[in-house]
C-alpha cells in the first residue's frame, strides 16, 4: 500500500520536508490531499487551520499538513488500508481525549501553548 506521504510526493526525509514546510507547502496538496480522503478541501483546510487565497501554506499550516499526514498514514497500517475506519477513529469523539475528536488535537495542542503562554 503507497503511503499518502508518498501519493502526495511530499520530501523524503525530516530534514527535507521541514525545508519545504518553511518555503511553504503549496496549498495545492490540500487539494490533493482531499481527494485522497474522499473530503472538500475546505473541511481539510480546515482542520489544518489554513488560510484561503494563499498561493502556499503557512508555516504553522505545513507543520500541521505534515503531523496529519504523519497521522494519516500510521492510521492506515494500522486499519490495514481502510480509510473508512482511519478516518472514523479520527473524526469521531474519544473518551480518551474527553469526548475531543483526535483531528482537533492535531492542531490543538499547538493552540494552547500559543494561548496559555505569558505575554
Amino acid at each position: 500500500m503507497e503511503r499518502l506521504r508518498e501519493k502526495l510526493d511530499l520530501p523524503r526525509g525530516h530534514y527535507y520536508l521541514h525545508v519545504a514546510v518553511l518555503a511553504g507547502l503549496p496549498v495545492s496538496l490540500i487539494s490533493d490531499l482531499a481527494s485522497e480522503l474522499e473530503r472538500s478541501p475546505a473541511q481539510i483546510a480546515q482542520w489544518i487551520t489554513a488560510s484561503p487565497g494563499s498561493a502556499v501554506m503557512s508555516i504553522q499550516a505545513g507543520e500541521v499538513f505534515c503531523r496529519l499526514i504523519e497521522i494519516l498514514d500510521a492510521l492506515l497500517e494500522l486499519y490495514d488500508g481502510d480509510l473508512g475506519g482511519a478516518l472514523h477513529w479520527l473524526t469521531a469523539p474519544n473518551v480518551v481525549l474527553s469526548n475531543e475528536r483526535p483531528v482537533e488535537g492535531v492542531w490543538g495542542a499547538t493552540e494552547r501553548k500559543v494561548h496559555l503562554s505569558p505575554a
